[in-house]
């Protein structure tokens, strides 16, 4: 449409018109302000997740950390890290898993701000008609008006992909820290280990040059000393191939902490330390509750929920607004205001394709959630499998099996002492409760493995796990067995324990899900 009127004067200066185009972008601009959706324009969805970390609120972000930025090579040399706090420490500063998990953080954050920016107005001028009398000249400015809150629904979405990104980050971080623990104890174990087998090494050695004199002393014979000669290369080799797994962890290590190139050398922690027992539902439950995996599906579920609000109100057009000036030259001029408002109508096309895949999509992440709660669940149960066994193996030998090699060296050496029997008999002795203590670190190995494989699932901060972890119990091995344990393995003569039957199968309880968003 246009409106016509008589100047005051033949002629205007030319900028006349720029200074209406000027005039005109701040009213549209307030236009748009007048006519935004507002904050309940559009209801949330229905019970929307409940995030218990909802990420730091837009606006003011630090600088995003840069992509070349990496310190990996750094601390390659200096002070080597003994305890498993110091190695922690440079994981969660060096690690590269930890910096591409943050850097999708920002990512995730710059998506979110910039789904809830408005579009930005554009500016024109032009001439319907150059040469001749009725020649027009002319400037205007378009804006996009959105509408049913797009913008919001689209940024409530993006948010929810924020959080997602945040609960990744606390996943990969402990993945770092189950790395970190799982080589800390590794390298703990070969280093006991070393020290055994230098042990029997050392025994293999003595007995062997005293079988050898004895031989020599008409007292033994050559089958004797080939014997211990055996005994004695098995002794060296096995120290041999012990000091190569100290390498190789030293090297495991480095790399778990992002350091390849890092020094490492002796490790301090107690490797016989008391861990606690877990109640198998109990525990289930927790990992359920406190592991980042489903807090992320739940984040998924919640922006297929707010996609779908999205695409339900896409249908609903947007305005187009234009305003502007023409001055057409004539005798006498004109000058002419220009006004437009362009709405798309949703005739074919109401988005019917979109709104079906979000809602198959909410479906396939409630799914998902499902199927990561069952998950842990299974994988938390193996855990417990092969952690009981660990604990059990190691209570044995505590309560049992070292107590008695123990005792068979003391009376060895009293029979010894009287001369009763041979330096060889107590050689002997001596080596059955080196291999005793042996077997008794590599159980070691096993408990360890299984305790941080819980802890990664509890997601602890704290290790190792202590009596207040979640479904956290004393450790108590006899408790276990009963009474009757006390007399296992303690004298062959005693009579056998009775069987006692199992209790009656009762009906499995049911993990509680997390309720459905």
């Amino acid at each position: 449409m246009s409106m016509t009127r008589q100047p005051p004067s033949a002629r205007r200066p030319a900028w006349r018109w720029l200074a209406a185009v000027a005039v005109a972008t701040p009213t549209l601009v307030v236009a748009r302000l007048a006519t935004a959706d507002g904050p309940a324009a559009w209801p949330a969805p229905v019970t929307p997740t409940q995030i218990d970390d909802p990420g730091r609120p837009l606006g003011g972000y630090p600088a995003a950390p840069r992509p070349d930025a990496d310190d990996s090579s750094d601390h390659t040399h200096g002070p080597s890290p003994r305890t498993l706090e110091e190695f922690v420490a440079f994981a969660e500063r060096s690690h590269p898993k930890l910096r591409a998990a943050r850097a999708a953080v920002e990512a995730a954050r710059g998506k979110a701000v910039q789904a809830r920016l408005y579009p930005n107005p554009m500016l024109a001028a032009g001439s319907p008609q150059i040469a001749g009398a009725a020649s027009q000249w002319n400037g205007y400015a378009t804006q996009d008006i959105v509408t049913a809150g797009k913008l919001r629904l689209a940024q409530q979405a993006a948010l929810r992909e924020v959080q997602r990104a945040e609960y990744e980050l606390i996943r990969a971080r402990f993945d770092v820290l189950r790395d970190v623990r799982q080589s800390f104890y590794g390298l703990l174990v070969a280093q006991r280990r070393v020290e055994i087998y230098t042990q029997l090494l050392d025994i293999a050695k003595r007995s062997y040059e005293i079988g050898n004199e004895l031989a020599k002393a008409g007292e033994g014979t050559k089958a004797d000393v080939l014997f211990w000669s055996i005994e004695r290369d098995r002794a060296d080799v096995r120290l041999l191939n012990s000091t190569v797994f100290i390498e190789t962890g030293r090297r495991q290590l480095a790399a778990a902490i992002g350091l390849p190139r890092a020094d490492v050398g002796l490790i301090e922690a107690d490797l016989f330390q008391q861990l606690p027992a877990f109640d198998l539902k109990t525990l289930q439950e927790a990992v359920v509750q406190r592991n980042a995996l489903p807090r992320a599906a739940e984040a998924d579920v919640a922006r297929a929920q707010w996609a779908l609000e999205r695409s339900v109100v896409e249908p609903i057009p947007n305005v187009n607004l234009l305003g502007g000036y023409q001055r057409q030259v004539d005798y006498p001029p004109q000058e002419q205001g220009l006004l437009q408002v362009m709405v798309e109508v949703p005739l074919f096309d109401r988005n019917q394709g979109n709104i079906r895949s979000a809602r198959a999509d909410i479906a396939s992440s409630r799914a998902t959630l499902r199927t990561i709660e069952l998950d842990l669940a299974t994988q938390t149960a193996q855990t417990m499998a092969n952690y009981r066994t660990a604990q059990r193996l190691v209570s044995w030998y505590e309560e049992f099996i070292l107590p008695k090699a123990r005792e068979t060296v003391q009376l060895t050496q009293q029979l010894y002492a009287r001369g009763e029997v041979t330096f060889l008999s107590l050689l002997q002795a001596q080596r059955i409760l080196t291999e005793t203590e042996l077997a008794f670190v590599e159980s070691q190995a096993d408990r360890w493995t299984g305790a941080v494989a819980v802890a990664d699932l509890l997601q602890l901060e704290v290790f190792p796990p202590t009596l207040d972890a979640p479904a956290a119990a004393p450790a108590d091995f006899r408790a276990e067995m009963g009474d009757d344990a006390r007399r296992v393995g303690r004298d062959p003569n005693q009579p056998p324990i009775p069987l006692v039957p199992p209790p009656a199968a009762a009906a499995p309880v049911p993990i509680q899900p997390l309720p459905t968003p």
